[in-house]
């Protein structure tokens, strides 16, 4: 068992809120209409005879080019938000929300197509961004990436966007996305506040959905292995035959399914997953889409959320009995009785396209997202006992439950502008969006469990579960009006963009005492903000692009409050927090070929982050300041017809720049020291990886294809006080692929496909939020894959 080492009920959306999204539409379409002046008013009303014939795009994750329609050329192979050819995407909207080469972009973007996702076997979305230069994924360790969407950008959090419309955050009842339902992932690295409102510092992931597509299509698949775990998958689609000739190829659907059930990667965890996600794409013409998107996904069991102590994991810790060694990886820490990640999600979604002619174009997207997740746990302790000085066989433990129900309203309408100046050619972007988050959530205290004897764990005590103690319901909404524009003389590309939002959370919180008594607690925090961007790219023409930019980022801070006489005694809410970046970099792409190249360094500052007032008990200042330098290169390259790659470096050095606060030693007790100059823990100083596939195409071995991906992860901060760090890891990953038509005719799309992650099957811990509470990476876990597609 020990190593011994030297050193919600329903959620399907009602009638009512569907049409309101509908009504939502028209009016934000209506209103942008009015300010887009009379130019671009007179442009749209061409829209009577906007027109043309229906032209049919390929499904094929090659790619065929961009097509004439205009859903081919948004959504189809190579388009901006299309399939993506091999390794290498050219355009990207993750920046710009326009159709922009990513070559012509003066911002660091990497974005992760379905092969690679395939390639890697990827389960989660922290799994498909583990390839990501300045990407860190898995803080709650592998065990903990099942469950929730939860990496770092630039050391920073950084929040998730399905279609271009923020996924409501937290813990117990996020949206969490199955990553089979996505055709791509985007990431944006740096503040982009200018089109995606708050947002933190180190940037975005931007999730795009399959949708339909006008050429019949379909897949099966089953796995097995990891835990032993089973999962299945089908994604079907294509036109809709009519015998009405107006209403012939009109129509496309899709429909994703999937399953997943199995052990979770810790001893006594479950996972279980179901999921249906149907699309309907309308084209009346080629210049007009809409497209439907429902999804249905219920997580009974969602793994594992535990940590354990850094002595015991990253150190080696006396159990007593003669045992000196650390935890197991797959050690639970919990009690079955107690055992519970419960969460349910439904959605509707659509995405409308409109092209009023070559110069006008029309964008809207609405989502409505229901959630509901019933969460308890018997878990390890934030307790000195499992603090530096450690020991023995009992741990120390709490337990806590929560339960949650959530929806979340999006909505973003945009239009996009071509005209020229002279010599100069604009796109110009104008658009507004909204979102709207209602959480209700019932809350435990934190009382203490029975330690747990790790040498002979009992996991059924019989752990009583506490009652709840706090019920709150916090209403959370933004509105923001954006602008930009892309404008270009000869191969200089001069990007401008400001944003306006209108942020504000409300909502009441009572609390429970054990007397009966409660307390009623009332939140309002308003908040405004306008941010920028600026940025100057030159495009060569041997394909070199050396780029330099400026951009901006707010969030809200809700807690606490500032001492100011004009607020009388109860102060004032914070301001938002504030990010600004400076970046300056380089892209590449050889003129012809498929291979993208991309440099960037960068100056990121932090600052309104709120500290303890030492003047004014219960009030906070906001003199805090982080700050972080780093570098980042990538390389992606589909280089031959079977030969692809992608490789990824970043050095990063985040600190306390200013900060007025302190954080308890735990190695001398009792006394603090200054987080000034300090840096965060779970950030890594460096990263590198490199992922390769190579497909044979001739010879005794045609039709297989060997691939493999070594990643770094280094050193990081273990806890604020910076008294430990969390060694370096080198993971070693595998993939074999066989096309099944070259062993036997009768096998025409199958393909049966292994994959093996973390090969060497290293004993890693992936970061640490302290003493208390470090997380083991996933050991070595092998998948079989069968494959059918036609």
């Amino acid at each position: 068992m020990f190593e011994d080492r030297a050193a919600y009920a329903r959620t399907a959306p009602r009638a009512g809120q569907i049409s309101r999204l509908l009504a939502s539409t028209i009016l934000s379409g209506t209103a942008l209409c009015g300010l887009t002046g009379p130019g671009l008013a007179q442009q749209a009303g061409l829209a009577q005879e906007a027109g043309g014939a229906i032209e049919l795009s390929e499904l094929s994750v090659t790619g065929q080019g961009r097509g004439a329609t205009l859903g081919g050329a948004l959504y189809g192979p190579g388009g901006a938000l299309g399939a993506v050819p091999g390794y290498v995407a050219s355009r990207s909207t993750v920046a710009t929300k326009t159709d922009t080469p990513i070559l012509e972009t003066a911002q660091s973007i990497s974005v992760v197509g379905r092969k690679q996702i395939e390639d890697q076997n990827a389960l989660s979305i922290n799994q498909a961004l583990r390839y990501t230069p300045s990407v860190t994924t898995e803080q709650r360790g592998g065990a903990g990436s099942t469950r929730l969407e939860q990496f770092l950008i630039r050391g920073f959090n950084a929040p998730v966007f399905l279609d271009g419309m923020a996924l409501i955050g937290g813990r117990d009842a996020n949206a969490t996305i199955e990553p089979y339902r996505l055709e791509r992932i985007d990431v944006i690295k740096g503040p982009a506040s200018v089109l995606y409102g708050q947002s933190g510092p180190g940037g975005i992931v931007n999730l795009v959905s399959k949708v339909p597509q006008f050429v019949r299509h379909g897949e099966v698949f089953v796995q097995g292995g990891g835990f032993s775990e089973v999962r299945g998958g089908v994604d079907v689609g294509g036109p809709i035959q009519s015998d009405v000739p107006w209403l012939a190829d009109q129509f496309a659907y899709r429909i994703v399914g999937f399953g997943w059930n199995g052990d979770g990667p810790v001893d006594t965890t479950r996972v279980e997953r179901a999921l249906i996600n149907p699309s309907l794409t309308w084209r009346p013409s080629a210049d007009t889409q809409l497209t439907i998107i429902g999804n249905y996904q219920r997580d009974p069991f969602s793994g594992f959320y535990g940590g354990f102590p850094a002595v015991g994991t990253v150190f080696p810790r006396n159990f007593g009995n003669g045992v000196i060694g650390r935890l197991p990886v797959n050690f639970y820490d919990g009690d079955r009785g107690i055992e519970r990640s419960d969460r349910t999600q439904a959605s509707i979604e659509y995405l409308f396209d409109h092209r009023f002619n070559e110069n006008l174009r029309f964008h809207s997207a609405g989502r409505y997202l229901r959630t509901q997740g019933d969460y308890r746990s018997v878990y390890s302790a934030f307790n000195p006992r499992n603090g530096p000085f450690a020991f023995g066989p009992l741990l120390p433990r709490a337990v806590i439950g929560t339960n949650v129900a959530a929806e979340a309203y999006t909505m973003d309408s945009n239009f996009v502008a071509n005209f020229d100046t002279g010599f100069i050619a604009h796109t110009a972007l104008l658009g507004v969006d909204h979102r709207t988050f209602s959480t209700r959530t019932s809350g435990t205290p934190f009382p203490d469990a029975p330690d747990l004897n790790v040498l002979a764990p009992n996991y059924n005590m019989n752990i009583a579960f506490p009652a709840f103690n706090t019920v709150s319901r916090v209403d959370a909404q933004q509105t923001g009006v954006y602008f930009q524009d892309q404008m270009k003389f000869d191969r200089l590309v001069l990007t401008l963009g400001g944003r306006y939002d209108v942020a504000r959370q409300t909502g009441p919180t009572r609390s429970f005492a054990a007397n009966g008594a409660s307390t009623l607690t009332l939140q309002n925090a308003p908040a405004d903000a306008f941010t920028g961007r600026a940025s100057l790219l030159y495009l060569f023409d041997s394909g070199v692009a050396p780029y330099v930019s400026y951009s901006q980022a707010f969030e809200p801070i809700v807690a606490g409050r500032v001492f100011d006489p004009a607020f009388g005694t109860v102060g004032r809410v914070p301001d938002p927090q504030l990010s600004d970046q400076y970046e300056a970099g380089i892209k590449y792409q050889p003129p012809g070929t498929d291979i993208l190249l991309t440099a960037a360094f960068f100056d990121i500052r932090q600052s309104n982050r709120t500290t303890a007032d030492p003047a004014r008990q219960g009030f906070v200042v906001q003199t805090g300041q982080v700050g972080v330098q780093g570098m980042e290169f990538e390389a992606r390259a589909n280089l031959t017809e079977g030969l692809t790659l992608v490789g990824g470096f970043s050095l990063l050095d985040i600190r306390n720049v200013r900060d007025d606060g302190r954080t308890a030693n735990d190695l001398t007790p009792g006394q603090t020291v200054p987080l000034q100059g300090r840096s965060p823990v779970l950030v890594p100083d460096s990263t590198a990886s490199l992922l390769a596939t190579y497909r044979f195409n001739e010879g005794p071995l045609l039709g297989l294809e060997v691939g493999g991906g070594v990643r770094y992860l280094g050193p990081s901060w273990g806890d604020a006080a910076n008294t430990f760090k969390v060694p370096a890891s080198v993971l070693v990953d595998a993939t074999l692929n066989y096309d099944l038509k070259y062993l036997d005719a009768t096998l025409q799309g199958f393909s049966m496909q292994v994959n093996a992650t973390n090969l060497l099957d290293e004993r890693y811990v992936s970061g640490c939020n302290g003493y208390t509470s470090c997380y083991y990476g996933l050991p070595q876990t092998v998948y079989a894959t069968l494959r059918y597609r036609w």
